[in-house]
């Protein structure tokens, strides 16, 4: 007899304990959350409905934040409000499911909402309705204060629009399939709004196409993002460029030996990150920027690691605003930390959850890389160490671990996929 899908003697709960109240108790299961998966299932979903919660969150601030901007500026957050009640809820969610989505629609800590930073913020967030094919038939003069900081980012056209002069307005067309970016003191520019960004070769003095490796966005260049970069050590441009052909060979190298990783990867991966080099491979994956990956670029199986590592960091980020997936049964021990094999220093419980899905998922990377080649022999080593790691951290989950009803169906699949390691 097995309790929850575990054999008793292993079970990380008992059934006389109630698992904590989730935050949606709508969700029906975990599916596409231990392991990549096909389109259509609960992670991406709840994708959709993170995105969608963007624009609702944007409609809310729009009105308080009026207060704070001059004539002009209201005017224009008053046809942003519009254009949010105009488009249907799938519109909304494709449309802000963009890298800066979400740090345009948060307020960032230590910043006031509604100050110099905090309205240019909301302002910013006209750059989610620019270019996107879901969006059509507006007219918009944008406000100066949009390039107080410089030129503004536009994820749809992934390109750095500039205005330098607040003496020179100007005003985007959305109109018969085209966006059109008109500069009072002379110059224009037309681009064909069908989804597909700019074309091959583009060149504009005033619109800046930005990098893009293996179909995905580099956001180095963006200036928003900088203050969280910084930390990082962020590769600089001629880097960049010498790094693209191994992270393509990296994704083509993922795509050959597990494709339906790949496939989840580029629906939910948005942008990277390029981190310059410092002699040992490192990736961070940003809860203030959903699906955005910082990496270190430094020989293609490393890379591989590092994206199905961090892909599955995005795909627990997507579960986690709706659910807790665990916490620890002792608040003492939970407050002294637990003994993880990928840190010194103890962690918090979340850590070893983290640890253990990420690292599953790693180890099946390494496996399938040794196997489809044979002179892969670092791949060997590295799965054998990590393997020993992922049931060192399950073996600590289990006995201290208190999941949520979703947690509960995702230990599940640790119990099934750990003694097949």
């Amino acid at each position: 007899m097995k309790a929850n899908g575990l054999d008793p003697v292993q079970a990380p709960w008992e059934p006389s304990h109630t698992p904590p109240k989730m935050e949606a108790p709508w969700i029906p299961d975990c599916s596409g959350l231990c392991y990549p998966a096909p389109p259509g299932r609960t992670v991406d979903i709840l994708s959709r409905l993170a995105a969608l919660a963007r624009a609702m969150r944007l409609g809310g601030l729009l009105p308080a934040a009026m207060d704070a901007m001059d004539a002009t500026e209201r005017l224009f957050a008053q046809r942003l409000a519009t254009l949010l009640d105009e488009l249907p809820a799938d519109g909304l969610a494709r449309v802000f499911s963009t890298p800066l989505a979400e740090m345009d629609t948060v307020p960032q800590a230590g910043e006031e909402r509604f100050n110099e930073a905090g309205v240019r913020r909301i302002l910013c967030s006209v750059r989610h309705f620019i270019h996107h094919p879901d969006v059509r038939d507006f007219t918009l003069v944008l406000p100066a204060r949009l390039f107080s900081s410089g030129p503004l980012y536009l994820p749809h056209v992934h390109a750095l629009l500039y205005n330098e002069s607040p003496r020179t307005t100007l005003a985007i067309v959305e109109d018969g399939g085209c966006t059109r970016f008109v500069w009072s003191d002379g110059p224009s520019l037309t681009l064909g709004n069908d989804g597909y960004g700019l074309p091959g070769g583009f060149d504009h003095p005033r619109l800046e196409a930005l990098p893009i490796i293996g179909g995905l966005p580099v956001l180095n260049g963006v200036s928003d993002i900088a203050p969280l970069l910084s930390g990082f050590g962020p590769a600089m441009d001629e880097a960049v460029r010498t790094s693209s052909g191994r992270v393509e060979s990296a994704l083509a190298l993922l795509g050959e030996i597990w494709p339906l990783a790949l496939h989840a990867l580029h629906r939910h991966v948005k942008a990277l990150c390029i981190l310059e080099q410092r002699g040992y491979s490192r990736s961070h994956s940003p809860p203030e920027m959903p699906g955005v990956i910082f990496m270190s670029a430094d020989d293609v199986e490393h890379i591989g690691d590092l994206l199905c590592h961090e892909s599955s960091h995005v795909r627990m980020n997507i579960f986690r605003r709706y659910d807790a997936i665990a916490r620890a049964r002792d608040a003492g021990m939970e407050a002294a930390g637990f003994v993880s094999p990928w840190r010194a220093d103890r962690r918090p419980l979340r850590g070893l959850v983290d640890g253990v899905h990420a690292f599953l998922n790693v180890c099946r990377y390494h496996r399938r890389l040794a196997g489809c080649h044979a002179d892969s022999w670092p791949s060997r080593v590295i799965y054998e160490r990590q393997r020993r790691n992922v049931r060192q951290a399950w073996s600590t989950l289990r006995e201290h671990a208190l999941p949520t009803r979703v947690g509960a169906l995702l230990f599940e699949e640790f119990a099934l996929e750990e003694p097949l390691l």
